[in-house]
């Protein structure tokens, strides 16, 4: 008599964090001479802004006798001071001062993550084996330019997996369903010639209010949508993330609109829009990671992003699809 397996919300195991650029706070949270502690990738770190304007991360506890830098240190020009004995730690992680000793041991280093400032955000270059950025963060031109809206803001936690969130963006069948649109419109997912970056065009020109859908996805956890109404009628949404652990994702949105069509969206209809982000959460909350989903024929644009997505880890990702659902449906 076959047994019956527990139940998957038990058994279930996300992937690991995969590699790239992601967001650890809004640049305007971080002053000169700020400290802020971040949580990212079941790490403890510390996020800080040196008197000269570069902000940088590092692993979180003093070499000496392990107290968080991130609460309660303190800049003092380019460094960062451990609120516990004073130690001073510079750019590069090495201690540089210790202010009752001349001698300073060698080993007394902290652990520096590239790190660098666009699009109104602070980023940290993530890799599991230590490695160098292997790409530079795409600057963002609709933001903060004359012709666009001053952007709005919305952040919030969600209970999943990064990549289970970036998926969203190739999965336009769930804009019927959770987002509650008349119909599915006609879609088409594309990588480009380097691999590297995707792309989902969908064609609204049939709905009521007829638009154009592009979203960019550099990788996941970085992707930027733009919804096109007409000439001079654009809407751009910007959704990047900070994994908090392989369970829980910290999510920022930003959004902003041609100029030309900012007083006809207003805050009702731009609000709105924020809050509308927010119909995922309950998928996502309580989902679970399938590594071997059972695709249809119809869902090529999502098998496409599995065969994307594989890129970004470092271990095989063989079982991040069903093999046999991408060899028969492939996009």
């Amino acid at each position: 008599m076959p047994i019956v397996a527990p139940c998957e919300a038990k058994t279930n195991t996300t992937p690991d964090f995969p590699m790239g650029w992601f967001s650890v706070a809004r640049a305007n949270e971080l002053s000169i001479g700020g400290v802020k502690r971040v949580v990212a990738f079941d790490r403890e770190l510390a996020l800080y802004r040196t008197e000269s304007g570069v902000p940088v991360v590092q692993d979180a506890f003093c070499p000496h006798l392990g107290a968080h830098l991130g609460v309660d240190g303190r800049v003092v020009g380019e460094r960062i001071q451990c609120p516990f004995h004073g130690w001073e730690f510079g750019k590069s992680g090495d201690c540089e001062s210790i202010p009752y000793c001349e001698e300073i041991p060698s080993r007394a280093k902290l652990r520096t993550w590239p790190t660098t400032e666009k699009n109104g955000e602070v980023y940290m270059w993530f890799h599991p084996e230590n490695s160098e950025p292997q790409w530079e963060v795409p600057e963002l031109a609709e933001l903060g330019h004359p012709d666009w809206s001053s952007p709005r803001h919305a952040e919030f936690d969600v209970p999943a997996h990064v990549q289970d969130i970036a998926e969203n963006s190739c999965d336009p069948v769930h804009f019927a369903y959770v987002h509650r649109q008349p119909d599915v419109p006609p879609s088409e997912v594309t990588v480009e010639d380097n691999g590297r970056i995707l792309h989902l065009h969908s064609d609204a020109s049939q709905a009521e209010i007829p638009s154009q859908l592009h979203a960019t996805v550099y990788q996941p956890g970085f992707a930027l949508v733009r919804n096109t109404y007409g000439p001079g009628a654009e809407m751009v949404v910007y959704n990047s993330a900070q994994p908090v652990s392989r369970h829980e994702t910290r999510m920022r949105w930003t959004l902003t609109v041609r100029r030309e069509i900012e007083e006809l969206a207003g805050d009702e209809v731009m609000n709105g829009i924020i809050s509308g982000l927010g119909d995922d959460y309950p998928i996502w909350a309580n989902k679970v990671h399938r590594h071997r989903p059972i695709f249809c024929k119809a869902d090529d644009t999502l098998v496409t992003f599995r065969k994307w997505v594989r890129q970004f880890y470092i271990k095989p990702m063989a079982a991040s699809g069903n093999t046999e659902s991408i060899a028969n449906y492939s996009a």
